[in-house]
């Protein structure tokens, strides 16, 4: 693996565009499998409907690595014999049923976020809570202190602290961003001759101080090995505070630091974001509170905060105490207020929530003809909210659960589905259906399992909120800014208008047949150049199931009309599963031109690759009115003598049209892989890297904000690259010196 060169992603996504899917497929340009109806029963075999069953063969192309999970280590299961291989037929048919889903842009039958209402209302309010995420060190220097004043119906009055009335400040060529709130030292560190107890007592959360602050710059000498600092910036440093009509001093600035200019006797407010008085407890690090200030010529600027931005802040603070409740780390003030609430059988809704004479800090749009807050978050380096929850996406996009019998989706027909949140009085299908497909016992006397233990790289859990890799547009790709062409700022991931996509984890070709047990399944993780040995948090296949290795079993099915049938049919064909141009092949490769499906763990990692094809002469089927003439004779049931039927006189209707469509060609391209490039994880280092900010505006910097490449449309093969690093350039800053501040 070759840091900072180019490569495919190990997960992407498949779009999933219902809403237009079903346009299509009520304009007749899509089969009505693509609508939501409800599903036949199983009282009778309809006349016109098929019945019959389906030898399957699956031939494993890498290893296959399933079962129990005890100790961080798993092991194939086994029959009573403790030789023979065992294979639940429920994981063939999640494996078929994924394909068949993705195949007909169908709901999600499993979806996570369920909202805490009482049962019969949570699917209609959708009430959710928003995902968050970690920003970045230079999006806080975009962050303006706020102070909460008062209420006015729903909304609260808040005053902006901006702090200087420079963005800016230039020295010797060079702009440094300044950080709004002022420093306040109150670690006992470089301590002015004022005991740090006497200090804190001046300066308690929300007091109001008179204070002297001198600005100081940071990164305007070179690093230890002679490069220039690119993280330039500059802060207000209090030196001194008021006290009994007299200025004390607090703080000396040491002699190596860059003074360049100094405030005297201006008013603001200390915010302290630990919980107690050190902030060492906080973070090792951190020296320093905060002090908010305006010394504009009109003071702070008066603004309110809506209703859902106050529900924004609390689901970020409730984000910190459910972090907070599986570690040990110490909590900051706004966490703490929360978990003393608990504690004390007090109200946890209200600790959480903004309120008068709250201090924080706001995200501030000034795009239009006065400032609008946007966000309002407790910390300046922290947690922030997305606009908005998967669920309401997925509640708008309508690839939720069914909750009705009425909204069920074509896998839903097929393969069954249990509402999640039934409605009172509810019956039938509008509580659950049986599908229509059993997948029988798997024969696994073909396969061929190794006891080679095998450590496999670190499993990483799916992180939706790292949102790249989840999102598409309303046409399937990779959301972009407002041009079509710039990568989104973070904050504008999970917005009204935006699809969640289907995880794919594309095969690695390179590893297809191979006798080896592929390299890139057992690599330690790379953290800071090291690779990581720790056990704890890699799991160890015990046993695993050889390449080449051979399964069968029958799959049965009733009442499938023609299209399901072809759909079924279409996803059991290997080579459908190739996606059609694109890519240049490879001409020197000598595998076969079909694609694969996927069972078991470590996908993401090359493993888990199945060829899966109906055997020769595997397909039988009959009408149901062929059934009820056998019946009536008492010749034939179902299940004994099936006629053989060819698969190619079940094609799907509109097969020209639907092969054009954003979903199939990206789920061919996983199904296929990509004939060159390695295949991987973007590593910690390229991920800090992409995710590196503009300060001023939130945006990613140039070059930077690299998303998973969408896998249908132009250039599907391209790689993505994340650029090294530039060693010997600074920060660029906007040619902006001076805000414009608009009231």
């Amino acid at each position: 693996m070759a840091e900072f060169e180019p490569f495919h992603s190990a997960v992407n996504r498949i779009p999933v565009p219902r809403k237009s899917a079903q346009r299509l497929a009520k304009a007749g340009k899509l089969p009505n499998l693509f609508r939501d109806v409800r599903a036949i029963g199983h009282d009778h075999l309809a006349p016109d409907l098929w019945s019959g069953s389906i030898d399957l063969e699956m031939t494993a192309r890498t290893p296959l690595v399933f079962g129990e999970q005890k100790c961080s280590v798993v092991t194939v299961p086994l029959e009573d014999d403790g030789k023979t291989l065992r294979v639940p037929p429920t994981m063939v048919k999640g494996m078929i049923s994924r394909a068949y889903e993705t195949l007909t842009c169908s709901r999600f039958r499993v979806f996570g976020d369920i909202p805490d209402e009482v049962p019969g209302q949570r699917r209609r309010k959708a009430d959710t809570k928003p995902l968050t995420y970690r920003g970045d060190a230079a999006s806080a220097l975009g962050l303006v202190p706020i102070r909460i004043t008062g209420q006015e119906g729903d909304q609260l009055l808040a005053e902006l602290m901006y702090g200087d009335i420079y963005d800016y400040w230039k020295y010797k060529g060079d702009d440094y961003p300044m950080v709004r709130p002022a420093r306040l030292r109150v670690a006992n560190i470089g301590q002015a001759d004022i005991p740090l107890n006497e200090l804190n007592r001046l300066t308690t959360h929300s007091e109001k101080i008179v204070f002297n602050a001198t600005l100081c710059l940071h990164g305007d000498k070179p690093l230890t090995n002679g490069k220039p600092d690119k993280n330039k910036y500059c802060y207000w440093q209090v030196t001194h505070i008021q006290h009994q009509g007299q200025m004390r001093e607090v703080f000396h600035i040491p002699r190596g630091v860059a003074k360049v200019s100094q405030l005297e006797s201006v008013t603001g407010y200390v915010c302290r974001t630990a919980s107690g008085n050190d902030p060492t407890k906080l973070f090792a690090s951190k020296h320093d509170e905060h002090v908010f200030f305006d010394v504009s010529e009109g003071g702070p600027t008066q603004v309110k905060i809506s209703a859902p931005i106050q529900d924004s802040y609390r689901v970020v603070v409730e984000s910190y105490v459910s972090n907070r409740d599986n570690d040990q780390h110490v909590p900051n003030r706004a966490t703490a207020a929360v978990q003393n609430a608990r504690r004390n059988g007090g109200d946890t809704f209200d600790a959480a929530s903004l309120s008068a004479e709250t201090l924080a800090f706001a995200v501030v749009d000034e795009t239009n003809a006065g400032p609008v807050v946007r966000e309002v978050v407790p910390t300046m380096i922290g947690r922030h909210a997305y606009r908005t929850s998967p669920y309401r996406l997925a509640l708008e996009q309508g690839v939720l659960p069914a909750s009705a019998a009425d909204e069920a989706s074509a896998a839903d027909r097929l393969f069954g589905y249990v509402v999640p949140d039934p409605q009172p009085g509810a019956a039938g299908g509008d509580i659950a259906l049986r599908g229509r497909i059993s997948v029988g016992h798997v024969d696994t006397s073909g396969a061929n399992i190794s006891q080679a233990r095998k450590m496999l790289t670190p499993l990483l859990e799916p992180k939706p909120s790292s949102a790249r890799r989840f999102l598409t547009d309303a046409s399937g790709k990779t959301p972009t800014g407002r041009n079509g062409t710039d990568p989104l700022k973070r904050s504008e991931y999970f917005s009204p208008g935006q699809l969640l996509g289907t995880a794919a984890y594309p095969v690695h070709r390179a590893v297809l047949d191979s006798r080896e047990f592929p390299k890139q399944a057992t690599r330690p993780a790379v953290m800071s150049g090291r690779e990581q040995h720790n056990a704890d948090v890699r799991l160890t296949a015990k046993s695993w199931v050889k390449p080449g290795s051979v399964l069968r079993c029958t799959v049965s099915f009733t009442n499938l009309n023609h299209d399901e049938l072809a759909a079924l049919i279409w996803v059991l064909t290997p080579e459908n599963l190739v996606p059609d141009g694109g890519c240049k092949p490879d001409q020197n490769s000598v595998q076969p031109r079909c694609g694969y499906l996927r069972l078991g763990l470590a996908k993401p990692f090359g493993l888990g690759v199945l060829e899966v094809r109906i055997a020769d002469y595997g397909l039988r089927a009959r009408r149901g009115s062929e059934l009820a003439n056998s019946y009536a004779a008492l010749s034939e049931c179902q299940g004994l003598d099936e006629p053989m039927v060819d698969p190619e006189d079940f094609k799907l209707a509109s097969l020209s049209g639907l092969l054009k469509m954003p979903w199939v060609q990206a789920m061919q391209r996983a199904a296929y892989g990509y004939p060159k490039d390695e295949v991987r994880y973007m590593t910690l280092k390229e991920n800090g890297e992409n995710n590196q900010t503009d300060g001023a505006t939130g945006n990613p910097r140039k070059n930077k904000g690299v998303s998973p490449r969408d896998m249908f449309g132009d250039n599907p093969c391209d790689p993505i690259c994340i650029e090294k690093p530039k060693q010997n350039s600074g920060r660029k800053c906007p040619q902006k010196s001076r805000r414009d501040r608009r009231r």
